[in-house]
């Protein structure tokens, strides 16, 4: 097909390139019912989500609250038990991320919705295909992070538990401890079967919070990838400019005007929805690679070597999760820029005068490019990945002098 705009082009597999870009997000977020677009057609269906949410969240703290009262209640050697803060904190970020999701819902939706509308509207085939790459990307990214959790989530999960020190019951037999070692606080769990079901309920809780904390993040990269690809839409269409007939260009101008408000707005919805959790992910995961440093430092020096490679996969996770949001955030602001240069580059002095003025309406509009923050505080980057990692590295010195 031409370049050139048909208007007989219609994109009739829209909802299956809507469905292929957001498919798993959906499937992890709808079972812990934060999934945006899940309907709720009756106050029973929002009595139902209510409930289901608020179960959810009950899980979460029924696993996070007596972890954290036993770490820093009834541990003896706290030094030793410093490297499972990074999963509390992990925890924690998952909780923040879930409340976050469920306030900025209508935002989320917003840009969801929107996604759908734009694969609908796409003017020709080329368009359509540049937004899939995009979307291609962005699940690339999602399963790359899904690999890594969850080949480091499980081995912490259910391995490291098996090759741990026995806990010494108080009639002097011996059974393996729980994935989290917990208070629990109004009663005791070391009589089986509530031992069992504790053990099992840990894992199962943990792998629901780990399986939100993925299904945000592949929202995160979906619904970022999508404006990068808004963009990219744009350049493509300012270089097939010249492609029309002269009395055609003011009006293609105009759309390639309007397209780009669109990405610009798109853009700004997806701020305003997901700063907050870009600050969270940033700040958190600087706390986390962190302890996850200072895990491998202990593991290495008891020569655990299954459980020094299962922080090492946790660490890498880490480092892959924070270098990808700000590669995204790197690659929105290159886009968006490069749509000036490209208006620059094109042959531009062959336009009409009153054209020209309106092509360099756009090249001064991406003299302030488009990117994302994290809640206004800095700029979600490239630069941003790397003040992660030495600041992670700070706070490691710091608490290896501070336990040594």
């Amino acid at each position: 097909m031409s370049n050139v705009k048909d208007s007989r082009y219609r994109n009739v597999h829209y909802k299956e390139d809507t469905e292929f870009t957001v498919w798993v997000a959906k499937t992890l977020l709808t079972p812990v019912g934060v999934w945006p677009l899940r309907t709720t057609e009756s106050l029973l269906d929002t009595v139902k989500l209510v409930v289901h949410i608020g179960i959810i969240f009950c899980l979460m703290c029924f696993l996070l609250v007596p972890h954290v009262i036993y770490t820093y209640h009834d541990a003896e050697d706290l030094a030793r038990y410093m490297k499972v803060i990074a999963a509390q904190v992990f925890s924690l970020l998952a909780i923040i991320k879930f409340w976050t999701v469920i306030i900025k819902k209508r935002y989320i939706r917003y840009c969801l919705m929107e996604m759908e509308t734009q694969y609908r509207d796409v003017e020709c085939e080329e368009d359509r295909a540049v937004m899939k790459k995009s979307a291609g990307i962005g699940r690339l990214f999602t399963i790359v992070y899904l690999s890594l959790s969850y080949g480091g989530a499980l081995p912490y999960h259910i391995i490291l538990p098996l090759m741990s020190e026995r806990v010494v019951k108080s009639d002097n037999t011996t059974q393996i401890p729980l994935p989290y070692l917990s208070n629990y606080v109004f009663f005791v769990i070391e009589d089986s079967p509530a031992y069992e079901i504790t053990f099992v309920s840990q894992i199962l809780i943990s792998s629901i919070i780990l399986s939100t904390n993925c299904g945000i993040y592949s929202m995160i990269a979906t619904i970022s990838m999508h404006c990068c690809g808004l963009f990219q839409v744009v350049s493509r269409q300012i270089k097939t400019l010249f492609e029309y007939d002269d009395h055609e260009l003011c009006q293609r101008l105009r759309d390639i005007v309007m397209f780009h408000l669109k990405a610009i707005k798109y853009a700004e919805a997806i701020e305003n929805a997901l700063s907050t959790v870009f600050l969270t992910e940033m700040l958190g995961c600087t706390i986390i690679i962190c302890f996850l440093e200072y895990g491998v430092i202990l593991e290495w020096a008891d020569y655990k070597i299954l459980s020094t490679m299962t922080y090492v996969v946790l660490m890498i996770s880490t480092f892959v999760n924070v270098f990808i949001i700000a590669y995204i955030g790197d690659c929105l602001r290159q886009e968006s820029e490069r749509v000036g240069e490209t208006s620059y580059f094109v042959s531009w002095y062959d336009l009409p005068d009153d054209l020209v003025k309106n092509l360099k309406m756009i090249m001064l509009r991406t003299n302030r490019p488009t990117n994302f923050t994290a809640a206004k505080v800095f700029d979600v980057s490239l630069l941003a990945f790397c003040d992660v990692c030495k600041t992670s590295a700070a706070y490691l010195n710091f608490l290896r002098t501070m336990t040594s």
